[in-house]
């Protein structure tokens, strides 16, 4: 009877183990889908500061226009004085709202620390006395400036709406001019949100603020990047940027779980190849 119950209790125990194991594979899945959800909403959260942005850098012409029409109007001078101050009082407004959102930047004149927290890039440098970081893996080179080459090349002969815009981008982005090429690459983005070009530009934006080290903020644009265009053009080179941005940051586990991404959405494809490599490395850290 006792040797009974102990098998009995064995294979009760089996199975449980058998669950958990299940269990454990679904909590990964939902965690995972949680945790591209949360890009998404990180990411619309970037678009509505880039659209409060834009809104202080119109409110902020119209007091320029109004300050200067102060200085030549006659009796008239008070109602514009009055209406100077009201635009003031809303710019101070807007930025107010940009500091106090997730993932914003300082608005102009603002002190760094004014922002939300989890906007500052994630420092490598170990405590002092503390271990060192982990080995960085192996670079893998860009594929940017080759598709930058093809893209100038049919822009020549497009007739796009935007185009011209989108030109001046790819052309600030030929001159290593990278904040101007995100300049431009944006305008054609508000301006045209639903062109063909929306996509290279967002992903050669994001690939200009790779380049001068702003990791977060490219990162918030490869992933709403591979959240509009799934199947698009860039998708795949856009998952394997944005696990090389993480990297960058230290941040390991988001870069495995985007590098885990990129080899399901893109099996076969050379940033498939480089992302086993790179998880090859992480793992052997």
């Amino acid at each position: 009877m006792r040797k009974t119950n102990w098998l009995i209790g064995a294979a009760v125990l089996a199975s449980a183990f058998a669950l958990a194991g299940c269990t454990d594979q679904s909590g990964m899945d939902q965690l995972n889908k949680n945790e591209f959800t949360l890009r998404g909403m990180i990411a619309t959260d970037h678009q509505q500061i880039d659209a409060l942005k834009a809104q202080v850098a119109r409110q902020n012409d119209q007091i320029e226009e109004l300050q200067h029409g102060a200085g030549t109007a006659g009796g008239n001078a008070s109602g514009v004085n009055d209406r100077v101050a009201s635009l003031e009082a809303e710019v101070k407004a807007l930025q107010a709202g940009m500091a106090a959102t997730p993932g914003a930047v300082p608005p102009p004149g603002a002190p760094a620390d004014s922002v939300g927290p989890g906007t500052g890039v994630a420092s490598t440098e170990p405590p002092a006395g503390g271990p060192a970081p982990p080995a960085t893996p192996a670079e893998i080179a860009p594929t940017w400036p080759a598709e930058l080459d093809q893209e100038i090349s049919d822009a020549a002969t497009s007739n796009e709406a935007g185009i011209k815009v989108y030109r001046e981008g790819l052309d600030a982005m030929k001159d290593a001019k990278y904040p101007l090429a995100v300049a431009r690459f944006t305008k054609l983005q508000h301006a045209y949100p639903k062109s063909p070009l929306s996509e290279p530009a967002e992903y050669f934006a994001a690939n200009a603020l790779f380049e001068t080290g702003g990791y977060d903020q490219a990162i918030l644009q490869y992933n709403d990047l591979v959240m509009r265009f799934p199947k698009g053009k860039y998708a795949c080179a856009a998952l394997l940027r944005e696990g090389q941005a993480f990297v960058k940051l230290n941040d390991r586990i988001d870069a495995r779980l985007t590098l885990q991404k990129l080899t399901t959405d893109c099996p076969g494809t050379p940033q498939a190849a480089s992302a086993d490599t790179m998880m090859k490395d992480l793992a052997s850290d």
